[in-house]
């Protein structure tokens, strides 16, 4: 299978029509040899629409989808773009899916709006798989990727691609989280291949973009990666039988805290209180250290992480992947009172699948500590798994090596150093009770519990 994503020039939405004959040139073009064409989020009329009004009108809608069935049925190759779409009194940031006979196939609403989308759109339904002649495929909206159930219940439903047309903007320091390590991690942990289309240029003055539109193989790779600044369209041939799905097994008992209402979790009562002055102060300890308490009362700290440390009541001693804290063994899963924060505990691959870290936020964890063991943990999976949370994350190997994330997914601290047998990291917890990735973009109360039901149940089969 071939796949082509389109990176388009942004227009302002007073030039709407231009864009449409712009983009329908540009997806004309790559469907010549390819099955599947993907072109931006809002690729009509465009994303900063400043209004709901003139867009309730259906027929913004129906002007996009006509002339990409004609793409679809003249070139018989399957389209996905990006649509502003009418719905009752609201408007929805959509995409739509065309088969090649020029009909719709699927189509997929923005869920998790992104800073001043909130201002015209309307949080709406999340598509389902669709089978492909090559395979299953699963199509999403630019920030519901930082949703990780948005993408997530799409995998374990089988969909070995996943179709992400976006609108990625850059930050003030020109970065743009999704594009560093986060899109990789969602091919990653789905076992997926994933095409993403985004838009470059500046639009309305107030949305940069960041390019870079791509497709990334099942092990996080990229296949194909456009210029940050330029309109291109870039290319990647690809096998959906060859990829494995998600790599690591769900708990048979499933997750229902993802379809738990927000005030019935714990997570609620921690985000209502005030957030803690003072930090949690964390002694990391890369070897066997006979005295832990007496390196915790001498540096001042709450508690101490390392390998085969002596027991003790705030010393969290890690085996093989096993946490002991004194002569109790915690599970994965666990949560424990320390200081003024609730730390969770991670063992082994557990954390490799993001529904463990995601329930163990909801239970409170503003700190997860993450015994690996021997298990290998690719850098961008952690960072995501920080960043999707707004949580602190603690990174031990069974060898005593470390590294913490902060909850923007920054790496802040990592060891050992050099001659140190004990290494003091202050994580200020208020920066976990903060859980908004930009304005009005809250990764707990933005989220919408009653669409992830299938995904809090018992695992589904994964189907190849």
């Amino acid at each position: 299978m071939r796949i082509a994503c389109v990176q388009l020039r942004a227009r302002e939405v007073s030039e709407a029509d231009t864009a449409l004959e712009e983009a329908v040139a540009a997806a004309t073009e790559a469907a010549r040899g390819a099955d599947l064409v993907v072109l931006p989020e809002a690729t009509y009329p465009g994303y900063v629409l400043h209004e709901a009004g003139p867009y309730l009108d259906p027929g913004w809608f129906e002007r996009g989808r006509a002339a990409f069935a004609d793409v679809a049925a003249g070139t018989k190759t399957w389209v996905a773009a990006g649509l502003v779409r009418a719905e009752d009194d609201a408007v929805l940031n959509s995409a739509v899916l065309l088969d090649p006979e020029g009909r719709v196939a699927s189509i997929s609403d923005k869920v998790f709006l992104w800073h001043f989308d909130s201002g015209w759109f309307r949080p709406g339904r999340p598509g389902d798989v669709v089978s492909l002649p090559s395979g299953k495929a699963g199509m999403f909206v630019c920030a519901d990727a930082r949703m990780v159930e948005v993408p997530r219940r799409l995998a374990v439903d089988g969909a070995r691609l996943l179709i992400d047309p976006t609108a990625l903007v850059l930050s003030a320091a020109g970065t743009n989280a999704q594009l560093e390590y986060m899109l990789s991690a969602r091919a990653w942990e789905n076992g997926a291949f994933l095409a993403v289309a985004n838009k470059c240029g500046v639009e309305a003055g107030i949305a940069r973009y960041a390019g870079r539109s791509a497709i990334f193989g099942p092990a996080g790779e990229r296949l194909a990666e456009a210029d940050p600044d330029a309109p291109e369209i870039v290319r990647a041939d690809m096998d959906l039988a060859s990829a494995p799905g998600p790599p690591v097994g769900r708990a048979p008992a499933g997750y229902p805290e993802l379809s738990m209402p927000l005030e019935s979790l714990p997570i609620a009562e921690l985000l209502a209180s005030p957030p803690p002055a003072a930090p949690l102060r964390v002694v990391l300890v890369p070897s066997l250290l006979p005295d832990p308490e007496r390196v915790l009362a001498e540096l001042a700290a709450d508690v101490a992480i390392g390998p085969n440390l002596a027991p003790a009541g705030n010393v969290l001693s890690l085996r093989g992947g096993r946490v002991l804290q004194g002569s109790q063994e915690l599970e994965s899963g666990t949560i424990i009172p320390v200081g003024g924060a609730r730390i969770g505990v991670l063992r082994g691959d557990r954390g490799l699948v993001p529904e463990e870290v995601r329930v163990l936020m909801l239970r409170g964890a503003s700190v997860v500590i993450w015994s690996t063991g021997d298990v290998e943990v690719p850098e961008m999976v952690a960072r995501t798994r920080a960043d999707e949370n707004r949580i602190f994350l603690v990174v031990m190997a069974g060898d005593g090596t470390w590294t913490v994330y902060g909850p923007t997914g920054a790496p802040i601290s990592s060891g050992p150093g050099s001659g140190m047998t004990a290494t003091l990291v202050d994580l200020l917890l208020a920066l976990a009770w903060h859980k908004e990735m930009a304005p009005g973009t809250d990764v707990v109360r933005g989220r919408i519990p009653s669409l992830f039901g299938p995904l809090a149940r018992a695992p589904l089969e994964t189907r190849p």
